[in-house]
C-alpha cells in the first residue's frame, strides 16, 4: 500500500489503484478479528466474577434463612398452647374434686359458673375485635381511668379474642360437659334406668343455654363494644396501674 500526501491530507492507495480514506480490504479483515478476540477475553474474564457474586448471594440468603428467628405468631402459639394445657389441668382437677366429694347442689353451682364464664369471656373477645380505637384515644387524652388499658386490649384484639373465646371458652365447655356427666351420675345413682334419658336431657339443656347465651351476648358486645371494653379495662386497672 502507498501513501500520497496532498494539501496536508493523506490518502491511502490500495494495490488496485483506488483511493480511499478507509483502510484496505486486508486491513479491514485483520482489525475486527483482534477486537473479537479482545471482546471474548473480556467476557471470559467477567463470567467467573459474576458467577462468584451469584454464589455469594445464595450463600448469604441461606445463612440469613438459617439464622432467622421464630415469628411472633409462632411464639404466641407455643405460649398459648402451654398455658391452655396447665389451665385445663387445673380446672379439671377442681372439677374432679367437687364432682367426687361435693353435694349435687355444689356441682350445679359450678356448672352454672362455668357456663356463665364461657358466655361472658366470649362476649369480651368479640367486643375487643369490634371496638373502634378512636373513641378510646379521645378518652385517654382526657385521662379517663382505664382508657390506656382499653387501648391495649383493642390493639391486641387477636390475642384477647384467642384467650377469651378459644382458651377460656373451650376449657369451660369441656369441663362443664364433665360436670354435667357427674351430676347425671349423682341424680341416677338410685335409679340407673333413668341414666340414659337424664343424661340426654341435661346435656341438651347445657348446650342450648351455652350457645343461646353466647349468641345473645355477642349482639350486645358488638353494639356496645366500647362500654364493655372500658368496663373490663377498669377492672384490670384495679390489679395493675396504667403506665
Amino acid at each position: 500500500m502507498l501513501k500520497v500526501e496532498t494539501d496536508n491530507k493523506i490518502a491511502s492507495v490500495c494495490e488496485d489503484g483506488t483511493k480511499a480514506t478507509a483502510p484496505c480490504n486486508s486491513e479491514r479483515t485483520d482489525k475486527p478479528e483482534k477486537s473479537d478476540k479482545s471482546d471474548k477475553a473480556v467476557k471470559n474474564d467477567k463470567a467467573p466474577k459474576s458467577e462468584n457474586k451469584i454464589d455469594k448471594k445464595h450463600k448469604d440468603d441461606r445463612s440469613k434463612a438459617a439464622k432467622k428467628p421464630l415469628n411472633k405468631g409462632t411464639i404466641w402459639t407455643i405460649k398459648i398452647t402451654v398455658v391452655t394445657f396447665f389451665l385445663s389441668a387445673f380446672f379439671s382437677f377442681i372439677s374432679e374434686l367437687t364432682s367426687s366429694n361435693a353435694h349435687i347442689s355444689v356441682m350445679a353451682i359450678l356448672l352454672v359458673v362455668l357456663v356463665a364464664l364461657s358466655i361472658v369471656t366470649d362476649a369480651i373477645g368479640v367486643a375487643a375485635t369490634s371496638c373502634d380505637l378512636a373513641p378510646l384515644l379521645a378518652m385517654a387524652s382526657r385521662k379517663e381511668p382505664g382508657s390506656k388499658k382499653a387501648i391495649m386490649l383493642v390493639k391486641n384484639a387477636e390475642r384477647v379474642s384467642n384467650i377469651c373465646c378459644d382458651v377460656i371458652g373451650d376449657i369451660c365447655g369441656i369441663i362443664s360437659g364433665a360436670c354435667t356427666i357427674a351430676i347425671v351420675i349423682k341424680i341416677t345413682v338410685d335409679n340407673p334406668t333413668a341414666n340414659y334419658w337424664v343424661s340426654i336431657l341435661l346435656s341438651s339443656i347445657v348446650a342450648a343455654v351455652t350457645v343461646g347465651g353466647k349468641s345473645f351476648f355477642k349482639t350486645i358486645a358488638v353494639n356496645n363494644s366500647k362500654e364493655l371494653i372500658m368496663f373490663v379495662a377498669r377492672i384490670l386497672s384495679v390489679f395493675s396501674k396504667d403506665k
